[in-house]
């Protein structure tokens, strides 16, 4: 049980990764619209993310947009992604004032545009058995910086937005932003209790090395009494046992215009801290913090819902849930993709927002 579960916990930790970029990014600025936009979900209304990093563009920047076009090469339903995806990039070029400039390309067999999509990184697939490779993807570039999307995916439709803005930041950007990391985890690797054993170290999580794509972490130690002054973004995972002073630190940074983002658990099996052994005492919280939000979290509570009871090697556990739709906000597009999520035992929120303070569920039980 205990080893599936890991197993588990750490394809959950690479989806979670996602939500985590695309929050940052959502943090960057404000917009406003002036074309009318009458999709359902507002499909051309670039976000205020995109809008300010649009804003600071001081320098054209070229897109190449990548997409088989033979009349019998891509299925309806490629093509008709295929016409968002070009629908959107020219929304950017408008929003830009002209400074995104965007090329489209058709790399036929054996073409100079086929030739372009290798050097740039764009990939063909395979999409139907007996049929032709084909391409839909595209690159940014920026005098000699270069990011590349090998392959946009109809499934992720919601995110072509955050993907192609995220390139577009990375290209102009010519440091990363300071990302602060305070986590008892050991997601850098190394050595730690659970590998003393092997005697070997374990790689760094699949978490920790996507953020390093597009931050530079900072560590920030347990006990510190000030967050450093370049960190723009804080990120407490499982910060077990943090000191007094070091949660007056993390008030004192948010109170200064920082950024937060807390992930709290009551019982976290990957804790190597705790030897590894599951059902070891491993909760985290920030009592001193949480009660001045209005906020409550249990560390000695984990969640059970019947209505969402996940299945183990041992049958039917409802600490282990199996979410659905239907415990997911559709509305907000860090989880308007989300079908199912495994989360296994959680902890919850509870209690109402401080004056100030606005709250956005995305997950919830019931």
């Amino acid at each position: 049980m205990k080893k599936g579960l890991q197993s588990s916990l750490f394809s959950i930790a690479g989806v979670a990764v996602m939500a985590v970029i695309l929050i940052f990014v959502n943090w960057l600025g404000s917009r406003a619209k002036t074309r009318l936009d009458l999709t359902e979900d507002r499909a051309y209304t670039l976000s205020a993310g995109t809008r300010a990093i649009l804003a600071k563009l001081d320098t054209p920047v070229q897109v190449r947009f990548y997409a088989t076009r033979g009349e019998n090469k891509m299925p309806v339903y490629l093509k008709n992604h295929a016409q968002v995806v070009q629908d959107l990039l020219d929304e950017f070029r408008q929003v830009s004032k002209g400074k995104i400039e965007v090329q489209k390309l058709d790399p036929e067999p054996d073409s100079d545009a086929e030739d372009s999509a290798r050097l740039d990184g764009v990939e063909a697939r395979m999409i139907q058995f007996g049929g032709d490779p084909v391409y839909l993807g595209l690159s940014v570039t920026m005098l000699d910086a270069k990011e590349t999307e090998p392959f946009l995916d109809p499934r992720e439709e919601r995110q072509l937005e955050y993907k192609i803005a995220r390139a577009i930041s990375r290209v102009m950007t010519t440091e990363k932003p300071v990302l602060g990391l305070m986590s008892t985890l050991p997601m850098t690797g190394g050595m730690n209790p659970m590998t003393m054993r092997t005697g070997r170290p374990s790689p760094p999580w699949m978490f920790y090395s996507e953020l390093n794509r597009s931050f530079n972490v900072k560590t920030v130690e347990m006990t510190a009494d000030k967050i450093p002054d370049d960190v723009k973004v804080l990120l407490l995972v499982h910060p077990k046992g943090i000191s007094k002073q070091a949660q007056w630190a993390v008030d004192q940074f948010v109170l200064r215009g920082g950024k937060l983002m807390a992930l709290l658990d009551p019982l976290a099996v990957l804790d190597a801290q705790a030897g590894g052994q599951f059902g070891a005492t491993s909760s985290s919280s920030l009592d001193k913090l949480l009660g001045a939000w209005g906020l409550k979290f249990d560390p000695t509570k984990v969640v059970a819902d019947l209505n969402f009871v996940g299945q183990t090697g041992q049958g039917p556990n409802p600490t282990v849930l199996a979410l659905t739709e239907n415990a997911v906000n559709k509305e907000d597009v860090l989880t308007s993709g989300v079908s199912s999520m495994l989360f296994a035992f959680s902890g919850a929120f509870t209690g109402t927002p401080a004056d100030g303070l606005n709250q956005t569920i995305l997950i919830k039980s019931t």
